[in-house]
């Protein structure tokens, strides 16, 4: 008998799929290629540091043009008795003198600032101004401003010198207290000022 030939298997090549054959047409490169792009990327962007140094640069040209600049106590005691006013204020001073001082446990500071602009020197605004003011505390806090600052100690090495000019960027509770003496709580990071020609500003 004789038998059925035998079919002869045949293996039949299947053609790529032409969605796959466009992806890597359109990449040549392939995941390789697409890693090496994206490691370029990050390589291009700034570094925290630099980031946040233009955060802060650019924090500072909007807070100096969207504010007020007041340098005078008597120009910020008109602004103060103005009720109702909203306008955003920086105030530029010049530091007299820090005292210590407590309330219960806790610690602070007050700074007496007066006129950025004052042309007395430094020596004789202090002889009239903290030499009376215990027996003239009235009367003199009512010529100066008065920045309560907490937890903080006189003869910290964070704190501006005498004799510095101080931008009071931020604070809260600016008040008239008694009509005529201005104060106001602040913090040592909201303050900005110039020592020995370096910009100082604490974050």
């Amino acid at each position: 008998m004789v038998g059925k030939p035998r079919r002869e298997s045949v293996k039949v090549a299947m053609k790529p799929s032409p969605r796959i054959s466009k992806r890597h047409q359109d990449d040549p490169g392939g995941p390789t290629s697409s890693a090496n792009t994206s490691a370029e990327v990050v390589s291009t962007k700034s570094t925290p540091y630099q980031r946040m140094l233009e955060l802060l640069g650019a924090r500072a040209v909007e807070a100096e043009q969207g504010a007020t600049v007041v340098d005078s106590v008597e120009g910020l005691r008109e602004v103060l008795q103005r009720k109702g006013s909203t306008t955003k204020l920086l105030l530029r001073m010049k530091l007299l003198w820090i005292s210590d001082h407590a309330y219960g446990q806790w610690k602070l500071i007050r700074m007496h600032f007066v006129d950025a602009q004052a042309p007395e020197t430094l020596d004789d605004m202090l002889s009239v101004f903290k030499v009376s003011y215990e027996a003239n505390r009235q009367d003199i806090d009512s010529l100066l401003l008065t920045a309560t600052l907490w937890n903080l100690e006189s003869d910290s090495e964070l704190l501006p010198s005498p004799g510095t000019i101080v931008d009071i960027n931020e604070y809260s509770n600016l008040r008239l207290y008694n009509g005529t003496q201005c104060q106001l709580t602040t913090r040592l990071s909201q303050l900005s000022w110039e020592q020995a020609n370096v910009e100082v500003q604490l974050k």
